[in-house]
Order: structure tokens, then C-alpha cells, then sequence
């Protein structure tokens, strides 16, 4: 009887195998010294752990006829705290209001295009899109939508505020940082579902172009950016498949072109991932499964930091106190949204049970850290099997990545065997 294990990508994507076997081997750096005529032993246990977690298993064919094997959206993002550059410290700050490293005024961005594509206007092949600009007319914050129904619509988002403008911060002690303005405005604009934009963006509900809203096409949320807190706009294509995975957002030119129509002075765009992971099906093959090991494996980056060490849980609700949230995505976003970070391997309980008699499932853990005794064993593992893989929380499963991976197959079978080793770690850093 297999288990169902589960490798956690960074991009939150899971790869489900089965495990016929598995090993956690944890060794400790003791090392005894004899002492010479008591016949006695002297040793010192600095807390130098060394684990790695062993499984075999098979990879077998998704059961296509569930639920779990539909039609995926693809999501993407822009983070107004920092630029979309990448150097060996830490992001640097995006807006000169926002702090002394940053490098771009209000005004750099206004009148500059920056696009979107939905599902929809992807599957034309027409070179439909969105075109967003930030404008200095107009109420602060209000959206305003002009074009035709058929190509490239426009959004005006107007920063008309004298503190914005003036690169002095924002506008209200309502925000934080410019960045979290901008990006509230950007995400208010993208969530609404009121106001008519005159082009169609979607194709399976509110096909005139009278009754199109941009909350039709898009579903936005505000979230921690590589620099500040919420000022990165997470944005999910509300419709699935493929024609999701667009080459946006994209950002204004930086050379002119010889049109003239983006005749723009260069100005570095925010950071931004682009739309990924639409799929019109997430049912694989056992093939597809290894495929996407070798690829991970082989060739998947870290490209910044993820987790977090130093971690002193000292209170009651077993909140690690950390200085820094690392799990950020590196600005140029894409090599490593697959590189796995977590493990959940289910076990049954009967402690986390409320009878003596019926087991209840829960995930493996290793809290690390300076932690209470009462907060690392089976009586704190409190979260569901089911519970989302969470970086910065050990209560979800095991941080760390796979070190090695290997597959082996027999002509004739329709499934193939595997051995991979897991090793736990609390902060991967890498390139």
C-alpha cells in the first residue's frame, strides 16, 4: 500500500507521488572521547544536525476522471516596492519616495503604457490587450476606460496628488509606501466589476462589449512585495487554459520606436512576473510526472532566497520571530517558480484524534529553531493533511529541497519506480 506524498514547488504548485517506502535518517555531531583511567566518556552536543529523508516509490497515471485533474488559470504579478533589475544584495527600493535607493519618480510613469492580456484576447491572435496608464488629471485613484471592443482598450488610473507628484510619499496616512498606493489603485482598478470598459475581454459570460468589466477578465490581490508590504499586485486570469499563459504584463519601450508611438524615456518597469501555469488540463501522465522531475532537478534556480533561520519561538501561538520575510520571488520571475521548497508526507494520529480508537491524519513536521519541547512533537502538529505548504510556517510540512532524483522503467509497464532524496533545510540561498 503506497503513501500519498507531496513535493511543494515555490510557485505553490504540487507534484503528487506515491510512496511504497520511506526513510528519515537524522544524525547528531556527538562525538565521544574517552577520558584515559576513569574508563569514562566526555562529549559535547552543539545541536549539529545533519537529516535526509529517502523514498521510493511509484509514479503512476492521474486519474483523469476526478476533479483534481480540470483546467488551471494562470496568475502573474507587479511589485511597485522594487525594480525589475536583480544584483548580488538585497532589492533595491523602486520609488525615490519610498526611501534613498529608489530610482524612479510619479511623473516617470505617467502616460506610460504598460499591458495585459486575458484569456480571451489571447486565444484571438489578434494582439488584443489591455493598455494601463497612470495619469495626472482626474480624481485620485479613479479609473476611467476608453477604446473600441475589439483591440487594445486603454485604462487611465489617475495619481493626481501633490505628495505623489512631488515624490514626497503617498498621499494619506491611508498607505503605507507610494508602492502600496499604487499598487491599491492598480488592484481596485483590475477587481472592478461595476464600471463598463467598452471591449470585450472574455468569452464565456459578458460578451458585449456595454457589459464588460475589467473584474471579469481578472481577480487581483494585494500582497508583500520583495521590498515593502503590500505593494505587490497578485493578479489570477479569471478564466483558465493555456490562452492564459500571455507574454504580459509588459511594460512601456525603452528605445524609441520608429513609429513614435512609444517614444518613451527609459525608465526601469516595477518588478513582474508574467501570466503562468494556465493549463487546460492538469491530468498527467506518469511520463509527464518524471518529465517535470528531470526538468526540476536538472535545471531549476533558487534565484534569491526562500524560508528563514534564526528562528526563536518562544510564545504560545508558535509564531517563529523572525527579522525578514525571504519568501519573495526574484524579480525576473519564471526560472524559479518551480524549484521545490516543501515535503508533506501524511502520517495517522491518534493523539490530534478526539476518540482513542479513530486515527486522524496529519503531516510530518521538523520545527528547528529555539522552540519549546511542547511545540515541535506530535502533540502541537494541529494542522490538517490537507493544510497549504506555507515557507514561513514548520507547521505545514517539511522545508527543504530535493538533492536527488532518479526514475527507472521496464518496456511493457505503465508506470515507472523512483528514489529521491529530500533533504530539510530551513534557508536555501542560490542563484
Amino acid at each position: 500500500m503506497a503513501t500519498p506524498i507531496r513535493l511543494i514547488q515555490r510557485n505553490k504548485k504540487v507534484i503528487e507521488l506515491d510512496a511504497e517506502k520511506f526513510n528519515i535518517k537524522i544524525g547528531r555531531g556527538v562525538v565521544g572521547v574517552p577520558i584515559p583511567v576513569l574508563g569514562e566518556r566526555f562529549a559535547a552536543d552543539m545541536n549539529v544536525v545533519s537529516v535526509k529523508i529517502g523514498i521510493d516509490g511509484i509514479i503512476q497515471d492521474d486519474d483523469c476522471s476526478s476533479g483534481a485533474s480540470g483546467a488551471q488559470a494562470a496568475t502573474g504579478f507587479i511589485d511597485w516596492s522594487a525594480p525589475n533589475t536583480r544584483d548580488g544584495g538585497d532589492p533595491m527600493i523602486y520609488f525615490v519616495g519610498d526611501g534613498a535607493e529608489g530610482g524612479v519618480s510619479v511623473n516617470d510613469l505617467i502616460d506610460k503604457p504598460f499591458y495585459l492580456t486575458s484569456t480571451h484576447q489571447k486565444s484571438l491572435n489578434d494582439g488584443s490587450k489591455v493598455t494601463f496608464k497612470f495619469i495626472s488629471t482626474g480624481t485620485l485613484g479613479a479609473a476611467t476606460f476608453t477604446g473600441s471592443h475589439s483591440v487594445n482598450g486603454e485604462v487611465r488610473i489617475s495619481l493626481n496628488h501633490a505628495n505623489l507628484l512631488n515624490d514626497t510619499g503617498p498621499s494619506s496616512g491611508s498607505f503605507t509606501t507610494i508602492g502600496h498606493e499604487v499598487a491599491t489603485y492598480l488592484k481596485n482598478a483590475l477587481d472592478n466589476a461595476s464600471d463598463n470598459t467598452g471591449f470585450v475581454l472574455t468569452s464565456s459570460t459578458h460578451t458585449s462589449p456595454s457589459s464588460q468589466r475589467l473584474g471579469h477578465a481578472w481577480t487581483a490581490t494585494l500582497n508583500n512585495g520583495a521590498v515593502a508590504d503590500t505593494s505587490r499586485v497578485d493578479i489570477s486570469q479569471d478564466e483558465t487554459g493555456l490562452n492564459g499563459n500571455s507574454s504580459t504584463p509588459s511594460f512601456w519601450s525603452l528605445v524609441t520606436d520608429s513609429s513614435g508611438e512609444e517614444n518613451q524615456t527609459a525608465v526601469v518597469p516595477p518588478a513582474f512576473g508574467k501570466f503562468l501555469g494556465g493549463v487546460d488540463s492538469n491530468c498527467l501522465s506518469a511520463g509527464d510526472k518524471v518529465q517535470n522531475l528531470i526538468a526540476n532537478v536538472a535545471n531549476s534556480n533558487v534565484m534569491g532566497a526562500v524560508g528563514e533561520i534564526f528562528q526563536m519561538d518562544t510564545n504560545d501561538d508558535k509564531k517563529a520571530l523572525v527579522s525578514k520575510n525571504f519568501n519573495t520571488l526574484d524579480p525576473t520571475a519564471g526560472a524559479s517558480d518551480d524549484y521545490i521548497i516543501g515535503l508533506q508526507i501524511p502520517y495517522q494520529s491518534l493523539i490530534q484524534s478526539s476518540t482513542d480508537t479513530q486515527h486522524v491524519a496529519r503531516n510530518f513536521l521538523m520545527v528547528t529553531g529555539l522552540s519549546p519541547a511542547d511545540h515541535q512533537g506530535a502533540a502541537a502538529n494541529t494542522e490538517a493533511v490537507g493544510v497549504e505548504f506555507d515557507p514561513q510556517n514548520v507547521y505545514t510540512g517539511i522545508r527543504g529541497t530535493v538533492s536527488s532524483f532518479s526514475a527507472d522503467y521496464k518496456g511493457g509497464d505503465t508506470f515507472y519506480t523512483f528514489s529521491l532524496s529530500f533533504d530539510p533545510i530551513d534557508m536555501i540561498v542560490g542563484l
